[in-house]
This record gives C-alpha cells, structure tokens and sequence, in this order.
C-alpha cells in the first residue's frame, strides 16, 4: 500500500501563537484605564473651560465705534498693537491681557479670542476680514471679543495689573 503525502502547505502546531484568559484580561484593563484616562482629562478639561469662559465672560455697554476715516480724521493713535493668534490689536495707552475662551460658556469645541485693556482710550482690531476702531475713552477700560472673525467691544474689564500673575 502506497503511503499518501500532503502537497498543501504545513501547518507547524508548535509555534502557532496563541491568546490565553491573561492576554484577554491584560488587555481589557489597559484598555478600560485608557478610556478612564481619557474621561477623566475631557471632564478636568471641561470644567477648567467653563471656569475660564465665566472669568472672562465680562459685560458692560457696548464702546462707541468710529469709522476708518473719522479714526483718522480725529488724529488718534493706536501705537501699542501687538498681534494675538492672527488678530493685531492696538492701543493707545494701558495694559492688555488676553486669552482664548471656549465657545458656548466653555462647552463649545472651538474658542474666541479675548482682550482686556486697563486704560485703552482707543482701540484698533485688524481681522482677515476687517478693521474696526473702538473709543471707550481715556481713563475707561475695555474688553474685545472677537468671534468668527468679528470684533465686540465693551466698556469694562476685570484685568489689572495687581491681579495679572
């Protein structure tokens, strides 16, 4: 009697890799701690968000806003600008602080940008898509917000140089 081969491929049982219940297990909690990981940075985050957008959600009558040329014409000067994050702010007197805030009361995904002035008396933003100019006047300070692109002003802020850290 002829003895029959196999003329398929070979199958090497001895060094098949196989998963036992630690691998199953291992790889379960490293996973769980990851997603745990994660939750708990989105939750911190979150919460630092909100905080961040209720400091800095500063309210106060709007800033008397002046055209291009009546800027001009009454000879006012913005020579301290500084460019923040693609926005160039000027003022002419004062101190500024600014900071990116979340959206929807720090829920949001993305940020708008905020700008505190102590003593401004006058205030330029230069936007991709615009240029607006604020008087909120000697003495008086001021906030700027700047959402999609778009600048507010407003005559009150709760920076100061004693509690800029």
């Amino acid at each position: 009697m002829a003895t029959r081969r196999a003329t398929g491929p070979s199958i090497d049982l001895v060094n098949v890799h196989r998963y036992g219940l630690a691998h199953v297990l291992g790889g379960a909690i490293v996973s769980t701690l990851a997603v745990g990981a994660l939750a708990f940075e989105y939750v911190h985050d979150r919460r630092v968000h909100i905080a961040t957008a209720k400091a800095w959600d500063i309210q106060g009558p709007p800033c008397p806003a002046l055209n291009e040329t009546e800027f001009h014409a009454k000879r006012w000067v913005a020579n301290k600008t500084f460019n923040y994050d693609g926005v160039v702010l000027g003022r002419a007197a004062g101190d500024a602080s600014c900071s990116d805030v979340r959206q929807d009361g720090g829920r949001g995904l993305f940020s708008d940008k905020v700008c505190q002035f102590t003593s401004p008396a006058v205030l330029t933003v230069v936007t991709k898509s615009s240029r607006d100019f604020f008087l909120p006047g000697v003495g008086q300070p001021a906030t700027i917000t700047i959402h999609n692109d778009v600048p507010k002003c407003v005559m009150a802020s709760t920076f100061t140089l004693q509690n800029e850290k």
